[in-house]
């Protein structure tokens, strides 16, 4: 599995269908937009944010993940450790 690139990310809803639109969410120009994919600007402090939501990522700490990880391994919805009978064997 490949790993998250926001950067393609970005490059590939820059030159999508959308970009127009994209591009205005983070609030640039289409001179910016050239800019960002020839690799001559990069994204601001102030872009981030809105950068990372065009790209439909989602920023989540480490901790977070892992009780979500940690729930998935022991089942969230697990009827028998609900009824007070321990971890099912599923």
């Amino acid at each position: 599995m490949a790993k998250p690139n926001i950067e393609q990310a970005l490059r590939d809803v820059l030159t999508g269908p959308e970009r127009k639109r994209a591009a205005e969410r983070i609030g640039w120009d289409p001179s910016e937009v050239s800019r960002f994919l020839s690799g001559q600007r990069g994204v601001l402090i102030n872009e981030i944010d809105k950068a990372i939501e065009v790209a439909e990522y989602a920023l989540v700490s480490r901790p977070y993940l892992d009780a979500i990880s940690t729930l998935c391994k022991v089942g969230a919805a697990c009827e028998c450790a609900r009824a007070g009978m321990g971890e099912c064997a599923r």
